[in-house]
């Protein structure tokens, strides 16, 4: 079971000054083997990316943007569609509801300064629930609890025997504090898929956390009502005289039953210039998840091209709570760029309930990432979509392939399977995005590109070439001047149809950052190498 660690701390840095002539100094110590980065190459048809790079876009309020097909216009304006947050803000979540009676219960209940004692208590929820939260005192200083939650296994004993369900380190905590253990904290969520506990009988168990070198950390439970439901446990014992009991509520609603983690939305700049304006929409989005429907959970990395009268966008969609495993490629079209509400293909034909584009194989549920990270282009009358695709636990998420008439209004009906194009089993045990796949005209060239060490400071981006984009995919580069750390998600700014043309603004887009929700957008220009 994962486990989240909340902790706040200071450390001291220590400065040495040496008060000697610089050729006294010792070289600088290299880069640890953990943050090294392989070197670079710059093979001829490389993107080389420019020093004049700035962030364009900088989240407030959790509001990110990521994984963008961005359109240069004939106008000399940009059109882009970001991902972006969904409904799922803690934020707008209603109030939990108190489940004791809120009569005596005597307290408050301290934990002490030392040992690890611990308080618990027992409640069967008739319903599903998304978590459930105990107020607790610190007596006016910082103070450090363990959290887990255990489904009941019949006698007190027996349950904390068993392995917990989850378990959050609140350290330290604020005074006078609602500790909620729910399904995102506790690792639950990513373990499971579940958006909620379901119902049952559980034991939410607060057991004082010893921090080393901390003084004054007394945690505690205040003191409420125990009621006809509950069964309180406070030092091991359980309390059964009068209305004993500690002060605690329950969140029924799931973030994730208020709307969904991620939508695409438009979004326009007024030039191609770094320093341009951008506007998104301001309402609707493009494609939104549909309501307990294939895709409920999420819309994301949408990918989009013109072909005849309409606007193609391939997406990842999925049915679980946890973007990492069940994921399925969407097509939605519109005639306009900045039409809102995508009519999404149902399998048939086009509008009504999203189907998957096809199928995965996914024989064990919320255990393998699936298909996913599309990405489509047009070259001579066909429609091309990569993708990511891994059906094994821990696999090499490589990329295939299918294709399509880009004449046919209904192509995805007309798939043809290509298999797998780019081995990417060599960044196995590493962390990247699914590749971005352009035609660029000045090099007779498909080149794709992704990142590789997306969550460390050591990221890079690896680029790869095929001549007619089916077969011959070779790793020709590898490139990381001039970009920021922990890049991802890397876009060129391409015309309709997926080209970089020699009159296309020669331009990179990439986020980078440690927390999803303050990803920036960063805009760079590049050449080809020669």
């Amino acid at each position: 079971m994962k486990k989240f660690t909340y902790i706040t701390q200071s450390f001291a840095v220590l400065l040495l000054l040496v008060l000697s002539s610089c050729a006294s100094m010792p070289d600088p110590e290299p880069i640890s083997d953990k943050y090294a980065r392989p070197d670079e190459v710059i093979a001829a048809g490389v993107p080389v990316i420019n020093a004049d790079g700035k962030p364009i876009y900088t989240p407030s309020d959790g509001n990110f943007r990521y994984a963008g097909t961005v359109f240069a216009n004939a106008d000399g304006t940009l059109s882009a569609w970001f991902t972006t947050a969904g409904g799922t803000s803690d934020a707008s979540l209603p109030a939990r509801v108190r489940l004791d009676s809120g009569d005596g219960g005597g307290g408050p209940y301290s934990l002490g300064q030392s040992g690890t004692d611990a308080g618990a208590i027992y409640y069967p929820f008739d319903e599903s629930f998304y978590g459930w939260a105990v107020e607790c005192p610190g007596w006016s200083a910082p103070a450090y609890m363990t959290v887990s939650i255990y489904q009941w296994a019949g006698d007190y004993n027996s349950t904390i025997a068993e392995t917990p369900l989850g378990t959050v380190d609140f350290a330290p905590y604020p005074d006078n504090t609602w500790l909620e253990i729910n399904v995102t904290n506790s690792g639950y969520g990513d373990a499971t898929g579940n958006a909620k506990f379901p119902a049952g009988e559980y034991l939410w168990y607060g057991q004082r956390l010893d921090v080393s070198g901390v003084s004054k950390n007394e945690p505690g439970f205040w003191g409420g009502g125990r009621g006809d439901k509950a069964r309180v446990w406070y030092k091991g014992g359980e309390k059964t005289t009068g209305n004993e009991g500690f002060r605690h509520a329950v969140q029924y609603t799931s973030p994730a039953e208020l709307g969904f983690s991620g939508q695409i939305k438009y979004n326009t700049a007024s030039s191609s210039d770094i320093n341009a304006e951008w506007t998104e929409q301001p309402d609707d989005p493009t494609v939104a998840p549909t309501s307990d429907k294939a895709d409920k959970y999420y819309a994301k990395c949408g990918s989009v091209v013109k072909a005849g009268n309409y606007y193609y966008m391939a997406y990842q969609g999925s049915e679980t709570f946890s973007e990492k495993t069940d994921n399925y490629i969407f097509v939605a079209r519109a005639e306009t760029k900045d039409a809102i509400d995508w009519e999404k293909w149902n399998g048939t034909d086009w509008g009504g309930d999203p189907a998957p584009l096809f199928s995965v194989d996914i024989s064990e549920p919320e255990l393998y990432f699936g298909a996913g990270e599309p990405s489509l282009v047009i070259k001579d009358g066909v429609i091309y979509l990569y993708y990511t695709y891994c059906t094994t636990e821990d696999g090499a998420l490589n990329t295939y392939l299918m294709t399509a008439d880009a004449t046919d209004e209904n192509w995805p009906a007309n798939l043809s399977d290509k298999g797998l194009v780019m081995d990417r089993s060599a960044f196995a045990t590493t962390a990247m995005d699914g590749a971005s796949v352009v035609y660029a005209e000045e090099l007779n060239s498909f080149v794709a590109l992704h990142s590789v060490n997306n969550n460390e400071v050591n990221s890079y981006f690896a680029i790869w070439q095929s001549a007619d984009g089916v077969s011959g995919w070779s790793h020709v580069g590898t490139i990381y001047s001039n970009t920021r750390v922990r890049a991802k998600y890397p876009r060129f700014i391409v015309n309709e149809e997926g080209h970089i043309q020699a009159s296309t603004p020669h331009k990179i887009l990439y986020q980078f950052g440690e927390s999803q929700a303050n990803w920036q957008t960063y805009m760079s220009s590049f050449s080809f190498a020669q």
